[in-house]
């Protein structure tokens, strides 16, 4: 049952696009009009358009130009990070030093010959 509903589901999908794809409808374009090139009035109107074009780019560029500040500073900050935390990693192998030692301690007992192990296996 529930398989035959699925492909009455996906059957009408396919068949509604199908039907789309058969109408003369682009998105976007209903408003559409052609501007005659031959006609001087239509020349101003196209200017007008581009100036307001224009002026819309140039306050979207001095928007980008403000933000080359916000990086410059974002920029020493990290610079500034980075510097802080190679002074905790120091400060932290320096006390781990000092805690520790900088030499490993003798430890005596640990090691055996081969010739021990061989003689008397039991000794391990």
């Amino acid at each position: 049952m529930l398989v035959n509903i699925l492909i009455l589901f996906f059957l009408t999908l396919i068949l509604y696009q199908i039907f789309l794809a058969h109408l003369n409808c682009v998105e976007g374009m209903k408003n559409y009009q052609e501007y005659d090139t031959n006609n001087p009035q239509n020349a101003l109107i196209l200017s007008q358009k581009n100036a307001g074009n224009i002026e819309y780019l140039k306050s979207r560029v001095d928007e980008l130009s403000n933000m080359n500040k916000q990086v410059l500073d974002i920029s020493l900050n990290v610079a500034q990070l980075n510097s802080q935390m190679n002074q905790i990693a120091k400060n932290q192998a320096d006390a781990a030093t000092s805690l520790v030692g900088s030499t490993p301690p003798k430890i005596s007992g640990t090691t055996t010959s081969v010739a021990d192990d061989v003689i008397n296996p039991n000794k391990m």
